[in-house]
């Protein structure tokens, strides 16, 4: 087989072959039997407990597998049950549970690839369910000839069938002698597949003859700029990605927003997919409104995505989490209760590799007024030799620059800036005796700002890892 070499495959490798009974994984396995070295095959064989034939379709696969001398495992799965316990559809389920039991026995007889027999009119098929369920391009690539096996990726899975169609397939079979079962549910019309099988596609064939071989084409073409663009994606990924936990995962908000929007598109796809793997419902609309909320929401704003995942618009990240708000290691903190003396000019390190620094600036009014660097500020602190850092004081207060010298609360402040509550009690402030000069990268105080009047400009500089101040 020419896909076999295409996989990196050769008549030596242990390959395990997934066999229905039916007409194609039969010739499938056909064929491997006479291209493999005696002893590399395996067929394997998932009874789905779905259909009163069901075990008789599993004798059928490990008779024949036994009189061509080929090794055949078999497991059975109550696919309904399963289906009921997960919340998934029925075609859902028998696929997870094929790969389940093809990964394992993978793993267990070390082989190198998996075959299935999907072939070229299961492609025109799929195509054709994905384009009226909506699909982008991942869908409409369609199958892959050669793939990584779910719950296996170092493992390939392959279908050495996909060019092949059902019509050569049942000619080879009556051309060797080959009496595959024939599964009668593949004419039954409540599936939806079976009515793009024998009833869109034949009418589609009316206005294009070749219409399977055109969708064929489509899926190829497809497939390829997908690789192309998914190249894209994981250099986008791994620039963008800050932190990520088994239920969390926090990106950076301005590259992101900064990459064109497919690209956008496909990080939040991806993202979700790094938190929920078996996940393979993720509709257009759920992501595009994620993807709305987050180019253009303040702090604080929020998207529901599926599989129970919440994403959070955050001053300078998006962050997505399946459970509570984690606390960040990507954000200045200091232990609860301690205290740090800041010299002028010094510098202080805080926990997570953020370090802060005070140092006497020569910028002038207009130019102090004119920055925007929420995490440098220039203050005014008369004539103190020495800066104090540490975490807040339950019921603390200060005067809020703009506030006309009103006290506020830094807990309220805290909240209306949309500090995550995990990090409150662990955020730096910058004090002078018992005055807040700067509740760091969030507000200065009132009475520290720089005038007219001011002799010494302070800067303070509060940054992530060792770099140039």
């Amino acid at each position: 087989m020419k896909s076999l070499i295409q996989a990196g495959l050769s008549s030596s490798s242990r390959i395990i072959g997934g066999v229905s009974g039916g007409p194609d994984s039969l010739s499938m396995l056909h064929v491997l039997h006479r291209v493999l070295d005696p002893g590399c095959l395996t067929a394997a064989h998932l009874n789905h407990s779905l259909r009163p034939q069901a075990d008789e379709e599993a004798q059928f696969v490990m008779r024949t597998a036994v009189s061509w001398d080929i090794p055949c495992r078999q497991k059975k799965v109550d696919i309904n049950r399963l289906a009921h316990d997960q919340g998934w559809s029925i075609e859902e389920a028998g696929r997870n549970a094929r790969y389940r039991f093809f990964a394992s026995l993978a793993g267990e007889l070390q082989a190198e690839a998996v075959l299935v027999a999907h072939n070229a009119d299961d492609q025109a098929e799929t195509l054709l369910l994905h384009l009226l369920r909506g699909s982008g391009l991942t869908g409409l690539r369609g199958m892959r000839q050669v793939s990584p096996l779910p719950g296996a990726p170092q493992i390939k899975l392959v279908r050495p069938l996909l060019s092949t169609s059902r019509e050569s397939i049942e000619a080879y079979c009556q051309a060797h002698d080959l009496d595959p079962m024939i599964d009668n549910t593949n004419l039954d019309p409540s599936y939806l597949r079976n009515r793009l099988r024998h009833e869109l596609l034949p009418h589609l064939a009316r206005f294009n003859p070749q219409i399977k071989q055109h969708l064929q084409q489509l899926a190829e073409v497809v497939a390829a700029d997908e690789a192309l663009l998914e190249n894209q994606n994981e250099l986008a990924w791994r620039s963008i990605l800050r932190e990520q936990e088994p239920d969390w995962l926090r990106l950076d908000l301005q590259l992101w927003r900064n990459l064109p929007l497919s690209l956008r598109r496909r990080i939040l796809r991806k993202a979700v997919k790094e938190l929920r793997p078996s996940l393979t419902d993720i509709s257009f609309r759920t992501i595009e409104l994620a993807q709305k909320i987050s180019l253009s929401g303040e702090t604080g704003a929020k998207a529901t995505l599926p599989g129970g995942l919440h994403l959070r618009v955050q001053h300078d990240h998006l962050l997505l989490t399946a459970g509570p708000e984690p606390v960040s290691s990507s954000q200045p903190q200091l232990s609860p209760d301690t205290s740090r003396v800041l010299s002028i000019p010094g510098k202080v390190a805080l926990e997570n590799g953020w370090y802060l620094a005070a140092t006497v600036s020569s910028l002038d009014l207009t130019a102090v007024r004119d920055n925007r660097d929420s995490w440098r500020v220039f203050v005014d602190v008369g004539e103190h030799v020495a800066l104090e850092i540490r975490s807040r004081r339950p019921g603390e207060r200060f005067q809020p620059l703009g506030m006309d010298g009103r006290s506020a609360s830094i807990q309220d402040v805290m909240v209306n800036r949309k500090l995550p509550a995990a990090l409150r009690t662990r955020w730096p402030l910058v004090v002078a005796g018992e005055q807040l000069v700067w509740l760091v990268g969030l507000q200065i105080d009132e009475r520290a700002k720089v005038s007219e009047t001011t002799r010494r400009i302070i800067q303070l500089h509060c940054w992530y890892h060792e770099e140039e101040n």
